[in-house]
């Protein structure tokens, strides 16, 4: 039996191992130029071994968006069930997005890319579907809250929902890509913190019927 448990434990280990590598990759190089080769060689073991674990590139990759996928759907699920007046809850779930944005910077990157031709090569139909799972998951906790927010009259009448939900998704990819390249082409010193701040304070005034708390202080209280 002890045995046996050792056994599973080192598979599991190896697995993650593999896993670990295969996002390395995947954040680092474009799908296209990744071989099943290098995450062996990455991994330390032999591609026969990594095949014994999956089949295949494609089912790697597929699993590093459902990891992350499924971590950002938990923290808006548990953000979603705070005790907050539900306007204030609206940003607090936006905070949520941007902080898993900033400290998951590259995959995100990687997942903006997806809708754009900086990704070399077709996305394979299988991947999109199960975006397509975990985008669905993500906006229903929005739009429960919103819905709520329509009912208690918090929101004004002529902002649909899900306009509301692609605006703050365009808002939060606005704000990483535009100080991304002001900085890297040394055209301005932006402060990703800060022009978030600016931008969340702006549209809070204009969706909100009544003046909301700073994050700051939801992020207080909260």
């Amino acid at each position: 039996m002890a045995l046996t448990s050792k056994k599973v434990f080192n598979q599991e280990v190896k697995r993650l191992t593999i896993l670990q590598a295969a996002k390395e990759l995947f954040l680092e190089k474009k799908y296209s130029a990744i071989t099943m080769d290098m995450i062996a060689h990455r991994a330390e073991i032999t591609k026969k071994t990594l095949y014994s674990y999956f089949p295949s590139k494609l089912a790697l990759f597929i699993h590093v968006f459902d990891e992350y996928l499924q971590q950002l759907h938990k923290q808006l699920a548990k953000g979603a069930k705070k005790k907050l007046p539900s306007d204030e809850l609206i940003l607090s779930l936006v905070d949520i997005l941007y902080k898993f944005t900033k400290e998951n910077e590259r995959f995100m990157r990687l997942y903006w890319t997806l809708d754009s031709d900086e990704f070399d090569g077709l996305i394979p139909e299988e991947l999109m579907n199960r975006i397509k799972v975990w985008t669905k998951a993500i906006h229903e906790e929005m739009i429960r809250i919103m819905d709520r927010a329509h009912k208690e009259g918090l929101l004004h009448d002529e902002y649909d929902t899900m306009l509301i939900i692609h605006l703050f998704s365009a808002m939060n990819k606005g704000i990483f890509v535009h100080t991304n390249k002001e900085n890297k082409f040394n055209i301005a010193n932006v402060d990703t913190d800060r022009l978030y701040m600016i931008v969340t304070r702006m549209l809070g005034s204009v969706l909100f019927k009544r003046p909301v708390k700073s994050l700051e202080g939801i992020r207080k209280q909260a």
